[in-house]
């Protein structure tokens, strides 16, 4: 299967777990190629084993996925060096050290237990993984931790689609809930083609920025346009000497328009497809700058967007072929990502300050001068002297100037966007040296971890409240 697909295909885990003892090794290897190829067909995208490498059944699947042209995942107890302890063949090592060699992609599990607490912490990452399950298992409950019995209950629980091979008869069925017909994946249907990670982020991002709604703008005029039809009334009223009705007609028409802005507005304010495109655009941006050296089954973007995991996992699977090591993907984290938020997010919280300034300077003017050029033509009307035109004009409207200016900041958001920036850079110059310090490649993963929690956060919060 091409490395680079023209359109980025879903990755479906297919996760395994099988008795190390295997009377029949041939005809159970036959068996599980066969429910295999069955599994296949309930899935629409790229189909992916993943199993422990563990002696016996686990090598029987790795081998049946690479003759059926899948590429494999295998997620180890313990280290390699402490795995080969539990082999009581050499030549049964030998094989599990193939299979590990021709893995898409080679793990450790979390946790640094030792058997058989490993066994179980495994199990549960294929678990937490897969898509789907099969099993060959002996119908007997588990006598311990990370047997087969447990991850089928297991897997029943979560509700996971399983096919369980009876180890004796070699007969399977399907256990919990039978998947329905393979449907392609919409979320990736509607994609566009790209050869590589970096492109699709390319064409997303660029797809995004087109097709931004412009509801904030709309807000901002029709406020403007109510603000500017009582300045279009005065204005005839006190200078041009139209008549009343006439001025009154005309701020009807633009109240009318204004009226109608955030109706339109509305309309255009989340178009559903947007919203996947930005959030997407950004968790690979994200994705591109972290993946490594974490793992690519748990990016960092999964905790806070559990409901983009399919694509966020076959993104960072498609990556790993682009990682340099822990020394190069820190420096590279600390220059363009590290440094590049802050200066973007430096700059967007200094200009959202500066348009705080400029917004908050000439409210205060305008409303100082609403009431003193008010009190004027008060004092004015009671002494009975002649009140200038300009005098009234300019008490008519200050007060409406004034309100559309704090309209402005309230829409724009410039104080709390300001605010939230500089709070940003502040934070990431804190957490810098943290990723500068890291020695290793689990001290940079979980700084970097830390960081994208931080920067994803806004995204998250955005995401959820699109639609108020």
């Amino acid at each position: 299967m091409s490395e680079t697909p023209a359109k980025l295909q879903r990755l479906w885990f297919i996760g395994f777990a099988g008795h190390r003892a295997v009377p029949d090794p041939v005809a159970a290897k036959a068996t599980i190629r066969r429910e295999l190829d069955l599994i296949i067909t309930t899935v629409k995208g790229e189909p992916v084993g993943i199993a422990s490498a563990a002696a016996g059944a686990d090598l029987l699947f790795l081998d049946a996925c690479q003759e059926a042209g899948l590429r494999t995942v295998v997620v180890l107890p313990f280290s390699k060096e402490r795995f080969a302890a539990d082999f009581d063949d050499p030549a049964e090592w030998q094989h599990a050290c193939r299979c590990m060699d021709a893995a898409w992609w080679l793990e450790v599990s979390p946790g640094g237990e030792d058997a058989p607490a490993a066994y179980h912490v495994t199990a549960r990452e294929v678990l937490e993984i897969s898509d789907r399950m099969l099993f060959l298992w002996n119908g007997q409950p588990a006598r311990g931790l990370g047997g087969t019995g447990e991850s089928v209950k297991e897997a029943r629980d979560r509700g996971i689609a399983s096919r369980v091979i009876d180890a004796t008869t070699l007969q399977a069925v399907w256990d919990g809930p039978v998947p329905e017909p393979a449907m392609p994946a919409l979320a990736f249907e509607e994609m566009p083609a790209a050869s590589t990670v970096a492109e699709l982020l390319e064409k997303l991002d660029a797809r995004a920025t087109e097709n931004a709604p412009k509801s904030r703008r709309f807000a901002a005029g029709s406020m403007s346009l109510n603000h500017l039809a009582g300045l279009v009334q005065a204005l005839v009223i006190t200078f041009a000497s139209v008549a009343a009705e006439a001025a009154a007609l005309i701020k009807f028409i633009l109240v009318a328009v204004a009226a109608w802005l955030p109706w339109v507005g509305g309309r255009l304010r989340w178009q559903e497809q947007w919203v996947r495109d930005r959030v997407r655009a950004e968790l690979l941006r994200s994705l591109i700058a972290s993946h490594d050296p974490g793992s690519p089954l748990r990016p960092p973007a999964l905790e806070l967007f559990g409901t983009e995991e399919a694509f966020l996992r076959t993104s960072a699977m498609h990556l790993v072929k682009s990682r340099k090591g822990w020394q190069a993907a820190r420096d590279a984290y600390l220059s363009e990502r590290i440094d590049g938020q802050i200066e973007y997010l430096q700059g967007k919280g200094d200009l959202a300050a500066s348009r705080m300034a400029v917004f908050g300077k000439l409210f205060w003017i305008a409303s100082w001068s609403a009431m003193l050029l008010g009190g004027v033509a008060v004092v004015m009307a009671f002494v009975k002297a002649p009140l200038p035109g300009w005098l009234a004009f300019s008490a008519a409207v200050m007060p409406g100037f004034a309100a559309w200016l704090l309209a402005m900041i309230s829409v724009f958001e410039f104080k709390r966007r300001a605010n939230l920036y500089h709070q940003l850079v502040d934070e990431l110059k804190r957490l810098r040296p943290r990723v500068a310090a890291a020695q290793c490649a689990s001290a940079v993963s979980h700084a970097m971890n830390q960081i994208e929690r931080l920067l994803l956060n806004e995204l998250w919060e955005w995401k959820g409240s699109r639609k108020k």
